[in-house]
């Protein structure tokens, strides 16, 4: 591992999901706010964040324990709020993945948003390599009542008195974004700019380590909950009481949404054994 990359993880949920679980401008702002929440309490500083319409991604800075902390904290909160989030975490090794890492969570925006990443409201913005001087009109958390803060965050954690909330409930970003910490990281703004500009070969590679890392990143109970329900939607009985074929037919539609990759995994959470799925297609 690089010297003084240590620490720094992608964090992230399911970015081939069908549903579209932060569709409006609330949903993006409380899962946006759940980043800073959670990360403040587990202890985390986060790098970058981006929140699209179907998932998001972090790049956070810290010990693998507050990482897990924080993982599994920002995953029960959504979850109570939206249907199944799940998240995967994948430690960077190298100064080059770290930077390329972030580009693609800062430029992820681009998937749908067709303006400059700075420009997205729930993204990191503008702060990197700025001096912050055209912020919009915010007030501090220390004027509001401990009341008005659960109504606007729904949390009960102690929040910094000196964050900034814009007029729409959105934590500003230069708030608890370690910004120094990635221009340290780049070293120039030349530098930041040439990763800007990422080549679509690069960024369809990052996207399937995502995409396998997340799949291999299920737990056998995880994967055996969802297939539970699936098959009680299909038939109203749980895994443990239809057959082999009808098990088939759930790993068959997992795999087809994009749940789980075709592994011993999946086949033990079915109830099934690992040759049974060479039967699919």
């Amino acid at each position: 591992m690089d010297e003084g990359i240590k620490d720094i993880w992608h964090v992230y949920s399911d970015g081939t999901r069908a549903d579209i679980p932060f569709f409006s401008d609330e949903d993006k702002t409380f899962a946006w706010n759940s980043v800073a929440i959670c990360a403040e309490r587990a202890g985390v500083r986060v790098l970058v964040s981006t929140v699209n319409d179907t998932h998001l991604h972090v790049l956070v800075r810290g010990e693998k324990d507050r990482v897990l902390r924080f993982k599994a904290a920002l995953q029960q909160r959504l979850t109570r709020r939206y249907n199944r989030i799940h998240f995967a975490s994948n430690e960077v090794q190298t100064r080059k993945e770290a930077m390329s890492k972030f580009m693609y969570v800062y430029r992820n925006c681009l998937d749908f948003y067709k303006k400059m990443p700075g420009e997205y409201r729930w993204g990191s913005g503008n702060i990197y390599f700025s001096e912050l001087s055209r912020r919009p009109p915010a007030n501090r958390l220390g004027i509001m009542s401990l009341r008005e803060q659960y109504r606007c965050f729904k949390t009960r954690t102690k929040l910094p008195e000196d964050w900034l909330v814009d007029a729409g409930g959105r934590i500003l970003p230069e708030c608890f974004i370690d910004y120094n910490h990635v221009e340290h990281l780049f070293g120039s703004v030349r530098t930041f700019i040439a990763f800007l500009y990422v080549r679509r070969e690069d960024e369809t590679a990052i996207k399937k380590e995502i995409h396998s890392n997340y799949l291999e990143s299920r737990s056998i109970q995880d994967l055996r909950r969802i297939g539970n329900e699936y098959c009680v939607g299909v038939c109203g009985k749980t895994l443990v009481k239809v057959d082999v074929r009808i098990r088939l037919a759930i790993a068959a539609r997992m795999i087809r949404d994009g749940i789980a990759g075709k592994s011993a995994s999946l086949a033990k959470a079915l109830l099934l054994k690992p040759d049974d799925l060479n039967m699919l297609v």
